[in-house]
């Protein structure tokens, strides 16, 4: 669909007239006329109706005039982003993403914005995947860290990594990260569980891959706030199953234990994701690609225990 025909059809739709439209334009009546049909061919709708005065927008024609100025709108916008590729990226971008990435990442994102996007407002929230993917469905965040996708719809999303939940129980219970056990699944049935509450996305992924493994899982505790799951489990209050980044200064304090159950049955997909709908501009290009940076150097220095996906490689 050539750019041409969309002005055309905008200006024919604000005069009224296609001679008026024509002369307007500096075309010829026929060669408007010519543009219009071709454009209606391409839809497969009239977009006019002749009257007394002129013309007139069909009911397709008016459902068409608002998309047709985004398009245009949007296409000018691409045209002047293009353009300022050489200068640094300005504007705003909201990052959102889950607690085990904010605490694994979110000094390193803000400083990396800081230290590489000292022009882009940059500002990093953290919430539970059910809520992010909320804010991305509704465009109020412009990029998002997403578990386990599901159907997509109107969002595009990147995988990052693939990340393991290890089991995490008190000092002594299992072992360090150094020395790993590996348990069975079935040692899992019992144990009194600290776990986020439904609808939180961790806790779906757990209790879907607990379905599947045949489980019965016994909750003693649901808690949202992960920051506190360290000192329970420490203290003795029972048992998660966690990243380990969200565990990992406990871990390095000997606070708590970790074990592998199954030989990672627990394994989960992570995306970066943005809404398709939504305008992509620079800024939100380069924090995409610093989000990017900043994870796969986490990879690459064992602080997160991920495999990389191809957005990473």
């Amino acid at each position: 669909m050539e750019t041409r025909y969309l002005q055309s059809f905008l200006k024919v739709a604000e005069v009224g007239s296609i001679s008026r439209a024509a002369e307007s334009l500096g075309i010829t009546q026929p060669s408007l006329s010519h543009q219009i049909l071709r454009l209606e061919d391409e839809l497969g709708s009239k977009l006019f109706r002749r009257t007394a005065r002129g013309v007139a927008l069909t009911e397709a024609g008016r459902l068409f005039h608002a998309r047709a100025r985004q398009i245009l709108d949007g296409a000018k916008e691409a045209i002047e982003d293009i353009r300022q590729l050489e200068n640094e990226p300005s504007g705003s971008v909201i990052l959102a993403v889950p607690h085990s990435i904010s605490r694994l990442a979110g000094v390193a994102l803000v400083t990396a914005f800081l230290d590489h996007a000292p022009q882009v407002s940059f500002r990093l929230v953290e919430a539970t995947t059910g809520q992010i993917r909320g804010w991305l469905d509704l465009a109020k965040v412009d990029l998002g860290i997403l578990v386990d996708l599901g159907p997509l719809r109107h969002l595009a999303g990147r995988e990052i990594a693939t990340e393991e939940l290890f089991l995490i129980g008190p000092p002594g219970a299992y072992g360090t990260l150094a020395g790993l056990p590996d348990i069975a699944a079935s040692h899992l049935e019992g144990l009194p569980l600290i776990m986020p509450g439904l609808p939180h996305g961790l806790r779906q992924f757990i209790d879907r891959v607990a379905a599947d493994l045949g489980l019965v899982l016994r909750v003693r505790q649901e808690l949202d706030a992960m920051a506190h799951m360290g000192p329970l489990i420490s203290a003795g209050y029972g048992y998660s199953l966690l990243p380990a980044s969200v565990i990992g200064e406990e871990l390095a304090a000997g606070q708590v234990s970790i074990a592998r159950v199954a030989a990672g049955v627990f394994r989960r997909t992570l995306s970066i994701v943005r809404n398709s709908e939504q305008i992509v501009t620079h800024a939100s290009v380069r924090g995409e690609d610093l989000t990017l940076k900043v994870l796969r150097r986490l990879i690459d220095k064992g602080v997160w225990l991920a495999n990389p996906g191809p957005a990473l490689i």
